[in-house]
């Protein structure tokens, strides 16, 4: 899927500066067996972020289990997600699950193994609410089921492809919902249909989950990841500022009315305030210079034009010029 995404991008104008980052669940051996080839330990990896430009993106590499969460895991993509977070020229993040499925939850092994509330704590970080102050989308393929689905609901957008499996698998074993899915759901689409899928542990489709409201864009298989990048690149080119402040009064005004992380987020948008009022002095500019108007969306930054854009153009004032030449000696 990555490969057709590095050809998808790479064949438009985005600029792309590009690098990928492999998060190790393990330590590597020490110095004296790197000398060893045959001693050298296998890392396993199970986090690959890669960066577009302003785009970054997480992908999910655990295929052997269905992209499953266990404590290595659940810590690399907190230290993802936060590099994501502190990366100034990083816009929007996109979660990704390799070989054609997005996550299907907590690992049931490692919930033998360690224990659910162990797994709940390396979980923490993926129950900020917002998940984070910049933008976030799901692209959601196979299946999302258990805290995959979590993970799907915790973020701004979800691109669904109409294939996909989402639902709360955990029913059958007991497993709450862990990272706040419960109060997610019923945020985005209302106490009734919430509580079907929450006591049934019913599966829906990607279509399914579309009619619900779950879905911006309902997609066909195998390219979620792309339509979610082109979603992305559609974004970035607003100004941060506002689109930041907006996102956080919508969900504090369903998932945090009158708690710490409402008064947190009500914080930093009057920090932003100051550079929104600037951004918007730019607008101003922009809209005077006639962009953006007439609620156009494109071509809403200046780029130099290429050579073969560039058209030749008449100087028509020169023909007008003899014209009134020619006129006045008549005259």
């Amino acid at each position: 899927m990555r490969v057709i995404l590095n050809r998808l991008i790479s064949a438009t104008n985005f600029p792309i500066r590009r690098y990928a980052v492999r998060f190790s669940s393990s330590d590597t051996k020490p110095a004296e067996n790197e000398k060893d080839p045959e001693k050298i330990e296998v890392v396993k990896k199970n986090i690959v972020v890669e960066k577009f430009g302003p785009i970054m993106t997480l992908n999910i590499d655990r295929q052997s289990s269905r992209n499953s969460l266990d404590i290595p895991t659940l810590r690399e993509m907190a230290a993802a997600i936060d590099a994501f977070d502190k990366d100034k020229e990083a816009k929007v993040l996109v979660f990704n699950g390799e070989g054609g499925t997005f996550c299907s939850g907590f690992n049931m092994y490692e919930i033998g193994k360690e224990g659910y509330q162990n797994l709940k704590d390396a979980a923490m970080r993926l129950e900020r609410r917002p998940l984070c102050d910049k933008i976030t989308i799901a692209a959601v393929s196979g299946y999302a089921v258990a805290e995959g689905f979590e993970l799907a609901l915790s973020c701004d957008l979800r691109v669904i492809e109409d294939t996909a499996v989402l639902g709360c698998l955990g029913r059958r074993f007991g497993v709450p919902q862990s990272i706040l899915g419960a109060r997610k759901l019923t945020a985005l689409i209302g106490l009734s249909p919430a509580l079907d899928l929450l006591i049934t542990g019913r599966l829906i489709s990607g279509v399914d989950a579309h009619r619900l409201g779950l879905a911006c864009k309902l997609t066909s298989t195998g390219t979620a990841l792309g339509e979610a990048v082109k979603l992305a690149k559609s974004i970035v080119k607003f100004p941060e500022n506002a689109l930041i402040m907006d996102k956080m009064a919508a969900i504090n005004s369903q998932l945090n009315p009158n708690s710490e992380d409402s008064m947190r987020d009500e914080a930093i948008m009057a920090s932003l305030l100051g550079n929104a009022i600037e951004d918007m002095k730019e607008g101003v500019k922009k809209f005077q210079a006639g962009i953006g108007k007439h609620g156009k969306f494109y071509k809403l930054t200046e780029v130099p034009l290429k050579e073969w854009e560039l058209e030749e153009t008449v100087d028509e004032v020169t023909i007008e010029i003899k014209e009134k030449q020619t006129e006045k000696k008549d005259t």
